[in-house]
Protein backbone atom coordinates (compact mmCIF):
# COMPACT_ATOMS: atom_id res chain seq x y z
CA UNK A 1 0.00 0.00 0.00
CA UNK A 2 1.12 3.12 -0.99
CA UNK A 3 -0.18 5.49 2.02
CA UNK A 4 1.81 8.51 2.83
CA UNK A 5 2.58 10.37 6.36
CA UNK A 6 2.13 14.58 6.19
CA UNK A 7 4.02 16.81 8.04
CA UNK A 8 3.66 20.38 8.84
CA UNK A 9 6.34 23.00 8.90
CA UNK A 10 5.31 26.22 11.49
CA UNK A 11 8.03 28.58 11.74
CA UNK A 12 10.83 26.12 10.93
CA UNK A 13 9.43 23.23 13.12
CA UNK A 14 8.05 20.34 11.55
CA UNK A 15 6.10 17.86 12.50
CA UNK A 16 3.74 14.61 12.11
CA UNK A 17 0.21 15.93 11.48
CA UNK A 18 -1.17 12.51 9.83
CA UNK A 19 0.28 9.27 9.24
CA UNK A 20 -1.16 6.42 7.26
CA UNK A 21 -2.99 9.24 5.01
CA UNK A 22 -5.27 8.22 2.01
CA UNK A 23 -7.28 11.09 0.30
CA UNK A 24 -5.97 14.22 0.47
CA UNK A 25 -8.28 17.11 -1.23
CA UNK A 26 -7.38 20.74 -1.56
CA UNK A 27 -9.63 23.19 -0.48
CA UNK A 28 -9.81 27.12 -0.79
CA UNK A 29 -6.54 28.07 2.05
CA UNK A 30 -5.91 24.07 2.72
CA UNK A 31 -6.08 20.50 2.73
CA UNK A 32 -8.54 17.51 3.87
CA UNK A 33 -6.50 14.71 5.13
CA UNK A 34 -8.55 11.61 5.42
CA UNK A 35 -6.47 8.49 6.69
CA UNK A 36 -7.16 5.02 6.31
CA UNK A 37 -9.38 4.52 9.04
CA UNK A 38 -11.39 7.34 8.03
CA UNK A 39 -10.53 10.03 10.42
CA UNK A 40 -10.55 13.55 8.56
CA UNK A 41 -7.78 16.10 9.47
CA UNK A 42 -7.32 20.33 7.92
CA UNK A 43 -4.47 21.87 7.17
CA UNK A 44 -4.02 24.85 6.40
CA UNK A 45 -1.26 26.17 4.16
CA UNK A 46 0.72 25.22 0.79
CA UNK A 47 2.41 22.30 -0.29
CA UNK A 48 6.36 22.48 0.46
CA UNK A 49 7.83 19.38 -0.89
CA UNK A 50 6.19 15.58 -2.19
CA UNK A 51 8.34 12.03 -1.37
CA UNK A 52 6.27 9.41 -3.36
CA UNK A 53 9.11 6.93 -3.58
CA UNK A 54 11.30 6.85 -0.71
CA UNK A 55 10.10 8.49 2.28
CA UNK A 56 5.95 8.62 1.29
CA UNK A 57 5.94 11.79 2.79
CA UNK A 58 4.18 15.19 2.16
CA UNK A 59 5.53 18.54 4.05
CA UNK A 60 2.91 21.46 3.89
CA UNK A 61 3.96 24.60 5.29
CA UNK A 62 1.41 26.64 7.11
CA UNK A 63 -0.98 26.67 10.27
CA UNK A 64 -1.05 23.89 13.17
CA UNK A 65 -3.89 21.46 11.80
CA UNK A 66 -7.67 22.30 12.95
Amino acid sequence: MCLCTVWVDVGGESSVVMQDVAVMTAEEDGYVLIDLFGTRKIVRGSIKALDFVDEHTVLIEGDAPA
